[in-house]
């Protein structure tokens, strides 16, 4: 009997072992906050929180490291957390806002609004990060051309370091040009106005409470809006809204690739409202976006974070003196020295220290490689 009651005890044991352990992170007022980064202490990539904030399972991780760009990055013990995701169990962790901020923006008769932005991008292949790259995006948005964005010079680091590696931080230097031109045309205004989403993504805005949305096609919900310290936070799962588009809009063949690769795009961002409760092109704060897809190395995984960092408004000339008085102090590559200056100095947040540890490991690889040849 007691043979039999010792491999029951152990039988549990291991059942309880390989219970997925869930997390919900919140916001100091207890809300949800969707698509933050889950890592081990070693910086492998675990997952991302839902729009609820929960992330089904840390898979046996004792620790985990949290990164979103609108709050601090942290360290935590699982085992130290208070228990309770709404009535299902699991552990709750709150994170702590960042002081982060622009100056007001004094409107003046000039053609251009100028913004510099500063991304940071991860690569991922399966769990492990395989290339990072940060820099300086400048854009001078024409303002009587709908705010059609001109970029004029990219400044990266890691761009030639890391060639050697699976991805090329270019194609991800150029992802993150591409997300920073269009953060003049706020998703919040688009999703509430803009004909497309209307009707190509059969997408509605319908209320949730007081200040916030939920955003919607006729199957599920696909986000939300949230008004909150004078900012509109809009998260939005483009890919789910994407492959339903394809369908019925008979774009089949675009629906199954995209279900057969397991495509997931989420993304969050971050507005200024102005005195009316609205936001406008000259109010972007921040954004992050988050790709994933099977391919043929593995699960692919691509983080861009951007920040705002300068805005004014400007005309050609001026906007070609900034331009070129920023190629002086950031001209090729950047250390991670330099970006981390830079990153202090507008209070961006600092990378998580097993984000740090994971690039510097990178770099070091590189250079065996080269170092063999």
């Amino acid at each position: 009997m007691k043979k039999i009651l010792m491999m029951v005890a152990a039988a549990i044991m291991v059942a309880l072992s390989a219970q997925a352990q869930k997390i919900q992170v919140v916001d100091d007022d207890g809300n949800g906050i969707p698509l933050v980064s889950v890592l081990t202490e070693d910086g492998l990539f675990i997952g991302a929180t839902d729009l609820n904030g929960v992330l089904a399972d840390v898979k046996g991780a004792s620790k985990v490291t949290l990164t979103h760009v609108a709050f601090k990055p942290q360290l935590v013990t699982i085992a130290d957390l208070p228990s309770s995701v709404g009535n299902e169990g699991g552990r709750k962790i709150t994170m702590e806002d960042i002081d982060y901020g622009l100056d007001e923006v004094v409107v003046k008769p000039k053609p251009y609004f100028y913004t510099e932005y500063y991304f940071r991008a991860f690569s991922y292949i399966d769990d492990s990060l395989r290339v990072y790259t940060a820099g300086i995006i400048p854009v001078a948005h024409e303002i009587r051309d709908k705010y059609k964005g001109i970029t004029k010079g990219v400044w990266t680091f890691g761009g030639a370091a890391n060639k050697a590696l699976a991805w090329n931080t270019m194609d991800m230097a150029d992802r993150a040009e591409q997300c920073a031109k269009g953060n003049a045309s706020p998703i919040e205004k688009s999703l509430r106005e803009g004909k497309k989403f209307n009707d190509y993504y059969k997408t509605s805005v319908e209320p949730d409470g007081e200040n916030r949305w939920i955003i919607k096609n006729p199957e599920e919900v696909l986000g939300q809006i949230i008004h909150d310290d004078g900012l509109s936070i809009t998260t939005l799962d483009a890919g789910r809204s994407q492959i339903y588009a394809n369908k019925v809009n008979g774009e089949d063949k675009k629906a199954k690739a995209r279900e057969e690769r397991d495509y997931t795009y989420q993304y969050t961002e971050v507005f200024k409202l102005n005195e009316e409760g609205n936001v406008q092109h000259d109010g972007f704060v921040m954004e992050e976006d988050h790709w994933e897809y099977n391919a043929k190395k593995g699960r692919k995984i691509l983080i861009i974070q951007i920040y705002a960092t300068e805005k004014s408004y400007m005309d050609e000339d001026e906007f070609k003196a900034h331009r070129k008085e920023l190629t002086k102090g950031y001209a090729g590559d950047m250390s991670l020295d330099e970006l981390a200056a830079y990153a202090r100095a507008h209070k961006i947040p600092e990378l998580a220290p097993q984000q740090l540890d994971a690039i510097k490991a990178l770099t070091k690889q590189t250079t065996n490689k080269k170092d063999k040849k």
